[in-house]
C-alpha cells in the first residue's frame, strides 16, 4: 500500500521566484519514491537500488573525509 508524505520546504530557483516555497508531496510503494510539487508534477522519482548506489556513494564520501580529519588530527 503507497504512503504519501509532505517534506520540508523547498526553493526551485529554476521555476518559481525568491520568495515562493513549495512544500513537496513524497509518495512511496514497494518499488520507488516520487517527489511530485503542488501542480502535482513529477520531480522526481527513484528506485530503491538507484537509492542504495546513492548512499553508498555518500557513505563512501564521509569515510573519507573522516580519513582526512583523521589524518589531520594524528599529523599535528
Amino acid at each position: 500500500m503507497p504512503t504519501y508524505i509532505k517534506a520540508g520546504l523547498y526553493k526551485r530557483p529554476f521555476v518559481k521566484d525568491d520568495d515562493e516555497l513549495e512544500v513537496p508531496e513524497v509518495y512511496i510503494d514497494a518499488e520507488v519514491f516520487q517527489v511530485i510539487d503542488d501542480e502535482e508534477e513529477l520531480i522526481v522519482q527513484i528506485t530503491y537500488e538507484e537509492l542504495r548506489g546513492i548512499m553508498a556513494i555518500m557513505a563512501a564520501e564521509q569515510e573519507k573525509r573522516h580519513l582526512y580529519i583523521k589524518a589531520r588530527a594524528d599529523k599535528n
